[in-house]
């Protein structure tokens, strides 16, 4: 069958142009976005820059509104930065398999699709292409395995009916998540009620006590199972102001 080609309407061509700014934070210079980095693969651009601009809103709202605690704007580059050098990986690794057409290169490209027959490796590979799987470091040692991570969208069952972590985000604003019936934490999240909701809820297997979520959905503090008060509830509080400021 012969298809006659016409005046093409968009034309493009794959390269590998990925680079990465020194800094993402110069006084009161701030840089977010494609603008800071160019990633090849389809999509990636913009999961990056979405990202970057969530990150940044919430701590750039923070400081206008007087409650930002010192630093909290230089978390942005330490972060970000950290994720856009993640981001740049698989980019580099995904030019290698689209690169070539030898017998090497066919061997790679079938032996990676191999691999993601099984949903484990699948499911790591989605969350890396994402971003997802960022785990930002928290100031402190020893803390509890969730901390820095994506918070799970947990199905949560409530007094109102069923929810979602990723509904209690739609205000954007941090949401502390009581999982176990926690009077203590709560009690002394209600400091910070001006700034942060608090919600009670239950779940099947739960993977804390509680969890401390930012407005950018990443885990600021979780409770470990069982935790006792003595060590939870001062554990609550210095995440409570390293990230929102002092209490009222």
């Amino acid at each position: 069958m012969h298809l006659p080609v016409g005046e093409a309407s968009r034309l493009s061509r794959f390269t590998f142009k990925a680079r990465q700014a020194e800094r993402y934070r110069h006084g009161r210079i701030l840089l977010a976005g494609d603008a800071a980095h160019l990633f090849p693969a389809t999509g990636v651009a913009l999961n990056a820059g979405l990202l970057d601009a969530v990150n940044l809103a919430w701590k750039l709202a923070a400081d206008v509104h007087g409650w930002a605690p010192a630093g909290l704007l230089d978390t942005y580059h330490d972060e970000r930065h950290l994720a856009g050098a993640r981001t740049m990986l698989h980019t580099r690794a995904q030019v290698a398999l689209r690169r070539g057409h030898d017998p090497a290169a066919e061997a790679l490209r079938e032996v990676f699709q191999e691999l993601l027959i099984d949903e484990q490796p699948l499911r790591r590979m989605g969350a890396l292409v994402a971003g997802s799987d960022i785990r930002y470091p928290m100031p402190g040692s020893g803390g509890h395995a969730l901390a820095g991570t994506f918070a799970p969208d947990l199905t949560l069952h409530t007094d109102q009916g069923i929810a979602s972590v990723a509904e209690l985000m739609h205000a954007a604003r941090p949401v502390l998540l009581d999982l176990a019936d926690r009077p203590d934490l709560r009690r002394t999240a209600r400091e910070w009620d001006d700034r942060v909701v608090i919600h009670t809820a239950k779940t099947d297997h739960r993977p804390a006590d509680a969890l401390l979520i930012r407005p950018d959905a990443h885990i600021a503090w979780a409770a470990s199972i069982d935790e006792p008060a003595d060590t939870a509830t001062p554990a609550l509080r210095e995440a409570l102001s390293g990230w929102f400021g002092t209490p009222r």
